[in-house]
């Protein structure tokens, strides 16, 4: 089997995810898994197909319906709106319709809160980030060898916190939005290599989708319109390109539309309005005010504290430089952490790491293989001590993962003491929760954060 190495990598993965959620005995726990704003992801699904009330009429009225919804109330129309859009329920969507129809036979209510629903969208979480790695496994071996690929799919699938949102916080939007990006880069580099109907009807459907997730990663169209450019020239080119390739431009836009019709349909009936902000007021972006080095290296939630071995990405970036992926992955990755750290609450609530970057991964696997390669191409002396050097920072980023399972870690309330009384360690000190510092919601919400 060619490039074996890279597909057992992938295997491996598969196997750790599904021995970590059956030895947690999560498939087991809906309460664990419907949870936090998977609740509003959800909601679309069982309001619309078991409940056939999509407005939650019966939500302000009677239980199970208020611990089950989250929904805003709008005064105007005396309508509730869920608060999220339904990309991610348009991904949960087969694996629900699978576990409505096998329920009652296992002997479970098909309300849509039971373990087979719950067990649906954990094992769905699961086969699309691992298809997200096939994907990116494609990609990565452009360029890369089998090995340097297969290192560079472990380090992101088992020393991140991509690991945490496909397994023990499953439905979150996370391991979604990273196997959608994975699928976009590798549709990409295909259309620019033959730009025909097929494949932009592919990659207009895939950025629909990607946006109804999470709008703001609505920037992932940067990586699309800049692949390719290295210097000045080729914009040039780049503009003939799309001229000559109109309709497929169109058709592109076209599809994305498709994605979003039921989006805007929902919002008009109950909001009477095409779009809506379904946020409240006070939750909002601070464009000139962005937290940027709490957001990276933050003792609360910073991304490169708590998932350590994504540095090795951002050093690769710049070991892309006169490659077709250098301009594209690096204004991504400037615009991308700009609007992370603009949020109101900018380390995102409760969590493992900043959960927002994840989807970023599937781009960032490219300069973190370009690292790993460069390390080959060095000299044994030093090839060896940054080996030793690599290994040690993503063993810690994968020992983090671990913290964070056992509580060591606190989900959004960390300090400086707090995170070196952890240091390597597995379970609390009993000193651990006096150095916590919980955030003021209230006050990051009116931009004093």
């Amino acid at each position: 089997m060619k490039n074996k190495f890279s597909v057992l990598a992938i295997a491996l993965m598969g196997f750790i995810y599904g021995f970590y959620i059956l030895n947690n005995s999560l498939h087991k726990k809906p309460e664990k898994v419907i949870v936090w704003d998977v609740i509003s992801y959800y909601s679309y699904l069982p309001a619309t197909f078991i409940e056939k009330d999509y407005k939650l009429q019966k939500w302000k009225n009677k239980e199970p319906w208020k611990s089950r919804y989250w929904p805003e109330y709008i005064p105007a129309t005396e309508n509730f709106v869920i608060k999220t859009s339904m990309g991610v329920a348009f991904m949960y969507y087969p694996f629900f319709q699978t576990a409505h129809l096998l329920s009652p036979l296992l002997g479970y209510e098909n309300d849509g809160f039971t373990a087979p629903y719950s067990t649906a969208l954990i094992i769905s979480s699961i086969l699309y980030a691992l298809m997200g790695m096939f994907f990116l496994r494609k990609v990565l071996l452009y360029s890369y060898n089998d090995i340097i690929t297969s290192i560079t799919l472990l380090i992101i699938g088992l020393s991140t916190n991509l690991f945490w949102y496909t397994t023990k916080e499953a439905p979150m939007s996370h391991s979604y939005s990273f196997a959608l990006f994975c699928i976009f880069i590798f549709l990409t580099d295909r259309w620019y290599q033959k730009p025909n109907y097929t494949r932009s009807v592919f990659l207009g459907l895939t950025l629909g989708l990607i946006i109804l997730i999470r709008p703001t990663n609505i920037i992932i169209v940067l990586y699309f319109l800049l692949y390719g450019i290295i210097k000045s020239k080729d914009f040039k080119n780049r503009f003939i390109t799309y001229l000559s390739n109109y309709k497929q431009i169109i058709l592109i836009s076209i599809c994305i539309l498709l994605v979003w019709i039921p989006q805007l349909l929902y919002w008009k009936s109950v909001t009477n309005q095409f779009f809506f902000y379904s946020y409240s007021d006070n939750e909002s972006f601070f464009f000139a005010n962005p937290k940027i080095i709490n957001v990276l290296f933050g003792f609360r939630k910073g991304w490169l504290l708590y998932t350590p071995s994504m540095i090795f990405s951002l050093i690769g970036i710049f070991l892309l430089k006169n490659t077709k992926y250098f301009w594209a992955i690096l204004s991504f990755t400037l615009v991308n952490i700009y609007i992370i750290s603009s949020w109101w609450c900018w380390w995102y609530g409760g969590g493992f790491g900043m959960r927002p970057f994840i989807e970023s991964y599937a781009l960032l696997a490219i300069p973190l293989a370009a690292y790993l390669n460069w390390i080959v191409a060095q000299k044994k002396v030093y090839k060896i001590m940054l080996i030793i050097a690599t290994s040690i920072i993503v063993a810690q980023s994968t020992f983090h993962i671990i913290q964070y399972h056992y509580k060591t870690i606190h989900y959004e309330s960390m300090t400086r003491k707090a995170y070196f009384d952890s240091f390597w360690r597995i379970n609390k000190s009993e000193n651990f929760e006096t150095y916590l510092d919980y955030p003021n919601y209230s006050a990051a919400k009116q931009n004093k954060r």
